[in-house]
């Protein structure tokens, strides 16, 4: 029989051993409730149905910075200093075509070539008279056209030369032939000496019929030596003429 020696402990000892016993068997006992706590947690979150999830919302999309925008300089751009230098090579127009040489108009024909300015040598404020072309100029005092006319007339009668506006009505006519016509300017005289001849409207019969027609103005078929116009145009130079007034008569052909 062996002998166990009985230790006594201290007694402040005994209450601090059994302090920290009653600690030992505390923890253990929670710790084996908190593992079966946490099990029983996890295996709720395992078996039970997960709610039906809204799809995932699409990250939005930055979008990258727009430069900023630097504002318009206000410096003023030089120009160049670079000179042009034309191109030495010359335009050289071609020449003016030459007009072409008036024709003499025909009983049958008119004058074919009727230049815009008389073929006188004259200036000035003047009536231009060209039987060759049956036309008549009407110039002012700085060498203008005023009006220029198709006229009816005869080659041989008043001859070439410069004549004086003498006399002027606006209505007259010739018994003999038994016809009348407008607005007559007088500047010469027939072979007689007696017989004004003058620039008037074409001659109408008593009856009213025409002596020609305006069509046949611009051919020398005039049985006197008057110069007859259309009514318009023979208004027109008696409007504008004066007493005094140069008359030139240029040749026939």
């Amino acid at each position: 029989m062996t002998y166990t020696p009985k230790v006594k402990l201290p007694r402040l000892l005994i209450p601090v051993t059994a302090m920290l016993a009653l600690a030992l068997v505390a923890g253990g006992i929670f710790g084996v409730i908190s593992g079966n706590t946490s099990n029983a947690i996890a295996s709720e979150s395992d078996t039970s149905p997960s709610p039906t999830s809204s799809p995932a919302a699409k990250p939005a999309v930055k979008s990258a910075p727009k430069p900023a925008v630097k504002p318009a300089s206000s410096t003023t751009t030089q120009p160049s200093s670079t000179t042009f230098t034309p191109n030495p090579t010359t335009f050289t127009p071609s020449p003016a075509p030459k007009p072409k040489k008036p024709k003499a108009a025909t009983r049958e024909r008119k004058a074919r070539n009727v230049p815009e300015m008389p073929m006188d040598k004259g200036t000035g404020r003047r009536i231009v008279y060209d039987k060759s072309l049956m036309t008549v100029w009407v110039m002012n005092k700085n060498n203008e056209v005023v009006y220029r006319f198709p006229i009816v007339g005869r080659w041989d009668r008043p001859v070439m030369g410069d004549y004086k506006i003498f006399s002027k009505s606006e209505h007259s006519g010739n018994p003999n032939s038994k016809v009348t016509f407008e607005h007559m300017t007088r500047f010469a005289y027939g072979n007689d000496g007696k017989t004004a001849i003058g620039f008037h409207s074409i001659p109408k019969y008593y009856d009213g019929r025409m002596m020609h027609s305006v069509k046949q103005l611009g051919l020398p078929i005039a049985s006197g030596g008057c110069v007859r116009m259309a009514a318009e145009d023979a208004e027109k130079l008696y409007e504008w003429s004066k007493i005094g007034d140069l008359v030139v008569v240029l040749p026939s052909p």
